[in-house]
C-alpha cells in the first residue's frame, strides 16, 4: 500500500454519483490518504462512483470527496436473512487539497 490505513469508525454519507436518491449513512472501517473502506447495507458494484461526506471524529465540517468502488466483500452479522453487509473499498478520485490535509492531520494525530 502506498499510504498507511488507520482503523477508525466515522460516519459517512454516500450517494451514487449522478443519482437523485437520498444519501445513505454508513460507517468507515478504515481510512487513508488514498481512500476508505466502509460498511454498507447494500451491494455496490466495482467502478461505481460515489459522492462522499466523511465526518471524522472531532472535525467541524465533513470531508467531501468522490470515490470509485475498487472492491466489494460480503459478510454476515447474526441472522443470515437480515444480517448481510458489505465491506466496500473506495479509492478517492476527486478530493480537494484542504480535505486531504485534514485526513493527513487526523492520521498523524492518531498515529500509534
Amino acid at each position: 500500500r502506498e499510504f498507511r490505513r488507520l482503523n477508525v469508525l466515522a460516519d459517512v454519507v454516500y450517494n451514487k454519483r449522478l443519482s437523485s436518491g437520498k444519501g445513505r449513512l454508513s460507517l468507515t472501517k478504515n481510512i487513508s490518504k488514498s481512500g476508505i473502506c466502509l460498511i454498507a447495507y447494500e451491494e455496490l458494484k466495482e467502478l461505481d462512483l460515489l459522492d462522499l461526506k466523511i465526518h471524522l471524529p472531532e472535525s467541524k465540517a465533513p470531508i467531501s470527496a468522490v470515490g470509485r468502488v475498487v472492491w466489494v466483500r460480503d459478510f454476515i452479522i447474526g441472522d443470515v436473512a437480515y444480517g448481510k453487509r458489505f465491506d466496500i473499498g473506495i479509492e478517492f478520485i476527486e478530493i480537494n487539497k484542504e480535505d486531504l490535509n485534514q485526513i493527513d492531520k487526523y492520521l498523524f494525530q492518531m498515529k500509534p
